[in-house]
């Protein structure tokens, strides 16, 4: 849910007549700014346990922001509230009523309804899946995780084990739910055509920061099982054994996506949620604080990086917090894919960490600006009626500035947007290294005569991140100290 910056930061048939007549799907371009609505199950202790309650009902939550706001959009702005998680752990019953109130909700408000699964986190109820052949390893060895670490809050959480996302059960799993999940998709669908209200449908999100986490008591790495299964083993590995690791997380994205697209989805209304730290930021840190990020960029961000977010059958979507370098390197992936519309599946206007400290967040309008003027089509806010009013992710989504913003953008006008960070080049951190090697004999023999204006320089533009300029002073200071 809410990722820190430095995480260690579902019948196997198709249902007959699922599939949704052309004319029902929206081509208009609409922006939806959404409102999380979570939902978690009393059926599942585990949900209970690392979800927030619903605050009233879902139609309460819905009307509280629309009040708030004192608009449901303009014509290709849309506001609206996004249901989950949808969990293993919520019966099927349970999930059938959650979305057939949704789309009524929807239709009698005049707000736009999608929906949240959670992919394979909270699955206690099917207990048939807690078998060896089903869950992950920490090694080659098979032996079995211990339960997957959340780093939802500074104190890590332990809850059941990570699923091998391969396994024939746990596939056959996925199907069963997307057929279900499919069928009230269709159904609410055609409801909202029948009253001419097609574009009130947002679509699914087919995850829940899809991954293969880390086992909780020793921190390993996972995935040696779904590797078994395509064949590799100890004296076989995989010739990169991170890359594969990621193709194997992007496979069940892809699953996701393809099930619910043949039960009856349409591909432009499913949207995946890949969360990762960014590429700057590990540098930075690796470089900054030796030791503190000892793994290999992959294996921190838990085989995800933007490419993972991207497949046939769906559209990408990203965690979006505040961080430096996020959305440009997710820019970076869309720009390789075609530039498609993409989602922010879940984000609000403050890093995690730092809310959770207190920390007051940044500008909502510039931090929805920086997601709508990049491409976004859909925008899931998270904190929204979310526990008691001093919960700091409630201030920040509900604060008098932010529902500010929020009508800004829904009146149809042009939000404010930072400008694209400098980031640093592949090369920067190297010639950083080799600085701090070359620099200190020079001085100490020739003084800082020569280089003084250009350190200071680079002094102010690490401080303030701008690592183009950072680069470019370190390049004058090698120039002016070149033999």
């Amino acid at each position: 849910m809410f990722t820190k910056p430095f995480f260690p930061i579902v019948a196997m048939v198709l249902v007959a007549g699922a599939t949704v007549p052309s004319s029902y799907a929206d081509p208009s371009p609409e922006q939806y700014l959404a409102f999380q609505i979570f939902t978690a199950s009393h059926d599942s202790a585990a949900l209970t346990r690392n979800f927030p309650p619903l605050t009233g009902t879902i139609a309460e939550q819905v009307d509280s922001i629309v009040r708030a706001t004192g608009t449901v959009g303009s014509k290709n702005r849309k506001l609206g509230f996004i249901v989950g998680p949808l969990a293993f752990g919520d019966t099927d019953d349970r999930v059938r009523h959650l979305m057939r109130d949704a789309f009524a909700i929807a239709l009698e408000k005049n707000v736009a309804t999608g929906f949240h699964i959670d992919d394979s986190m909270f699955w206690d109820r099917l207990a048939d899946l807690n078998k060896p052949e089903n869950i992950e390893w920490i090694d080659w060895n098979k032996t079995p995780n211990t339960g997957r670490r959340l780093d939802w809050s500074s104190v890590p959480t332990k809850i059941m084990p990570q699923l091998c996302f391969n396994s024939p059960a746990v596939q056959d799993a996925v199907k069963k739910r997307a057929v279900l999940i499919g069928e009230e998709v269709v159904r609410g669908m055609k409801m909202l055509h029948d009253h001419d209200r097609a574009n009130l449908f947002i679509g699914v999100i087919a995850g829940w920061e899809t991954q293969i986490g880390r086992d909780f008591e020793t921190g390993k790495h996972l995935g040696y099982h779904a590797l078994m299964n395509k064949g590799y083993s100890a004296t076989n590995p995989p010739a990169d054994i991170d890359q594969a690791r990621v193709a194997i997380v992007k496979e069940f994205v892809d699953l996701w996506a393809t099930s619910l697209a043949q039960a009856g989805v349409p591909d432009e209304k499913i949207y995946s949620q890949i969360a990762f730290l960014s590429q700057a930021q590990f540098d930075a840190a690796r470089f900054g604080q030796p030791g503190r990020l000892p793994g290999t960029y992959l294996e921190t961000i838990n085989f995800t990086p933007p490419s993972a977010a991207f497949g046939p059958h769906h559209r990408p979507g990203f965690s979006t917090y505040p961080q430096f370098g996020l959305l440009e390197q997710i820019q970076a992936e869309l720009s390789r894919n075609g530039n498609p519309p993409w989602a922010s599946a879940e984000g609000t206007a403050g890093d995690p960490g730092d809310v959770e400290k207190g920390g007051p967040g940044i500008s909502m309008e510039n931090y929805l600006g920086n997601l709508f003027n990049r491409g976004a089509v859909v925008v899931n806010i998270f904190g929204w009626g979310m526990g008691p009013a001093s919960n700091p992710f409630r201030k920040i989504a509900e604060n008098q500035n932010a529902i500010a913003a929020y009508q800004k953008f829904l009146r149809g006008e042009v939000l404010a947007s930072d400008p694209p960070a400098q980031v640093p080049s592949p090369q920067f951190f190297d010639k950083m290294r080799k600085l701090q090697k070359e620099l200190p004999p020079y001085l100490a023999k020739y003084g800082p005569e020569k280089v003084g204006r250009f350190y200071e320089a680079l002094g102010r533009d690490l401080k303030a991140q701008r690592y183009v300029d950072a680069e470019q002073a370190v390049d004058e200071i090698f120039q002016a100290i070149k033999p």
